[in-house]
């Protein structure tokens, strides 16, 4: 019975373990949060938005909106800043608000 009792013991203790593994502040934000993240350069009309990496000061992160999506968030808004030309083309300097929803 006593081996039984510590095999029980040291399974909850490997299991608590692993539930307090390190945390992603992307799916550990409250529902309903909201943020502001600035893309990394300048967005280029062939640039996919959903690639383009942004850093997002709040959460500490940068990361894409394909990650933010899968984390849960959705996109609010999104604001084009000023038309700047990056070798002959044209860019434009973005911010996106997204919501936690799950």
């Amino acid at each position: 019975m006593k081996k039984h009792f510590w095999l029980i013991a040291f399974a909850a203790a490997l299991l608590t373990g692993c539930m307090n593994g390190p945390s992603d502040p992307l799916y550990d934000a409250a529902l309903g949060e909201r943020t502001v993240c600035q893309a990394v350069k300048p967005v280029e009309g062939n640039d996919l938005l959903s690639a383009v990496p942004f850093n997002c000061p709040d959460l500490n992160v940068s990361t894409t909106l394909n990650e933010l999506r899968d984390a849960g968030w959705r996109l609010e808004n999104v604001r084009l800043g000023e038309d700047v030309q990056i070798n002959g083309r044209m860019a434009s300097e973005v911010e996106i608000t997204v919501r936690k929803i799950y």
